[in-house]
């Protein structure tokens, strides 16, 4: 199943979010911005494995 999903827009929309805003909204967008950097790089992770297995 394909993932259309990119996590590294999603990182930097959150980012973009987070500096729009302030206070307690604004530490939530910048957590949301490091779960998704985090998934682009398991993301990367798991492509360099697969390519590495082929």
């Amino acid at each position: 199943m394909e993932n259309h999903f990119d996590p590294e827009r999603e990182a930097e929309a959150a980012m973009k979010l987070a500096v729009a805003v302030n206070g307690a909204e604004r530490q939530k967008w910048i957590r949301v911005a490091m779960a998704w950097h985090e998934l682009a790089r398991e993301r990367n992770r798991w492509d360099r494995i697969a390519e590495e297995a082929a």
